[in-house]
């Protein structure tokens, strides 16, 4: 099983979200997604998430300033966590690596954007949504367009 995180920089008013043009995997190449990558051993996805924006934008935050809202889990392959921040610092994202990082308007992405973008940006964003626990999604009843939510405790670490 291999661990990944996504993660949204939204700007205060809401209207304004970080996004990196992918190269890899190749099935993601050319397309925008959040910025992530892999959970490594003894992370949670806070830390994950806090330690790779940095590391792909060079805006440092807190694991604490990040908040899981939904999971998708691929089976016996792979989990992939999905979290979001509030910050104006999003300004000072730029590309530090070979993926390229930029600012988007969130009422008009681009077409290139991933598919479920399309819904994870406007679910993380809903305040009439509360996510005392992420949002569990299996990606088999992705596929079948079923979504189920299951209680889970705080984040775990990666063993």
């Amino acid at each position: 099983m291999t661990y990944y995180v996504t993660g949204f920089m939204y700007s205060t008013d809401k209207k304004r979200v970080v996004l990196i043009k992918k190269i890899n995997p190749e099935w993601q190449r050319g397309h925008l997604n959040g910025v992530g990558g892999k959970i490594e051993q003894g992370e949670t996805p806070e830390v994950a998430m806090s330690r790779e924006f940095e590391e792909e934008t060079g805006v440092g935050t807190t694991p604490e300033a990040w908040k899981a809202f939904a999971v998708i889990n691929g089976g016996q392959e792979y989990k992939v966590y999905f979290l979001y921040t509030i910050d104006d610092n999003l300004t000072q994202a730029k590309t530090v690596e070979a993926e390229k990082v930029e600012i988007y308007v969130v009422d008009d992405l681009p077409r290139n954007v991933l598919h479920n973008l399309r819904w994870l940006i406007p679910m993380s964003l809903d305040s009439k949504l509360s996510f005392e626990h992420p949002i569990e999604i299996e990606e088999k009843e992705l596929e079948e367009g079923h979504v189920r939510s299951k209680t889970a405790g705080k984040s775990p670490a990666i063993r």
